[in-house]
């Protein structure tokens, strides 16, 4: 898989679309996520979900559409499985326990802190130019996350400990399922490293899973909505949502398809206060606002390059 010239002028719109449908599936995965936590679902059961769904309908769609892609030489299902349990295992479980422990809005925030840990990787592995605009830009949104999360107020010794560390470390995992495709994407094809990591995640989250939860939860008269909370998880806010990220990579660069991911501290904001009436003091508002034009100014005001 190619990625367009820099030169198409539907390259940047195409990888951006994409971005950002990625990022509003995101934002709204915390209703999903805190609607199974209260049927019982542990942070395990959750992430093994995410992963047998997306796993499953990815193989399922490669096979039908680009079954070459399901060949994979056993160092590359290696790799594969590598990273799906360090990107989507770790980073599913991390999501779920900062959802579960801290507001979806900061929650989400702390989400969006990934395009500091893409920057650094980029630097440290890539060799990426470290430009002022983008350094700016980072700083920018530090600040405005900072606020979101009410860091500097009173009340930010009464945050939950292991749901911020939770929600940094998913923010970490969140670069790594950006930035790994790139890494090997001369050697696997990006579809590739999607299907067996979903899946190799799968198996890997399967030993923490109880799965008599599940089958109890299907058993209920609340199974119907239990089932849809579980398909539009591991469907639309895993497989479209993920896959959605790792393409926007062909055609936009690391970078800025991982900034563009900061519609996700909008959509995440909102769904927190109409879906489960949380608030948000006016520091906070001013800190998304300020994340939001950080990131979106200079993705707006410029093209973006080729990956």
């Amino acid at each position: 898989m190619k990625p367009v010239p820099a030169a198409s002028p539907y390259s940047a719109v195409k990888g951006s679309l994409l971005a950002i449908t990625g990022a509003t599936m995101w934002g709204i995965m915390g209703i999903f996520v805190r609607n199974l936590t209260a049927s019982g679902y542990t942070s395990a059961e959750i992430s093994f979900l995410r992963c047998l769904l997306a796993g499953s309908g990815l193989f399922l769609l490669t096979a039908i559409t680009k079954p070459t892609a399901l060949r994979i030489t056993p160092k590359g299902l290696v790799i594969a499985v590598l990273y799906g349990l360090s990107a989507y295992g770790l980073g599913f479980l991390t999501y779920s326990v900062a959802v579960a422990r801290i507001p979806v809005a900061v929650a989400t925030v702390l989400m969006f802190m990934s395009p500091i840990w893409v920057v650094v990787l980029g630097v440290l592995v890539f060799h990426d130019p470290v430009r002022k605009k983008t350094v700016v830009t980072v700083l920018v949104c530090v600040l405005g996350a900072a606020l979101v999360a009410d860091v500097f107020s009173a009340s930010a010794g009464t945050m939950d400990g292991l749901g911020l560390l939770a929600g940094i470390v998913n923010g970490f995992c969140v670069a790594l399922q950006i930035m790994v495709p790139r890494y090997f994407a001369k050697t696997i094809d990006r579809d590739t490293i999607l299907v067996y990591g979903f899946l190799g995640a799968c198996v890997g989250l399967g030993f923490l899973t109880d799965f008599s939860t599940i089958f109890i939860s299907l058993q209920s008269p609340s199974a119907p909505l239990v089932l849809v909370n579980i398909l539009c998880l591991g469907l639309l806010c895993t497989m479209v949502a993920n896959t959605a990220m790792v393409k926007a990579t062909v055609w936009i660069s690391t970078t800025t398809c991982s900034i563009l991911s900061s519609l996700e501290v909008i959509v995440g904001a909102v769904v927190g206060l109409l879906a489960f009436h949380e608030t948000m003091n006016p520091l906070q508002i001013i800190g998304a606002v300020v994340v939001v034009c950080a990131a979106l100014g200079p993705t707006v005001l410029t093209r973006s390059k080729t990956p």
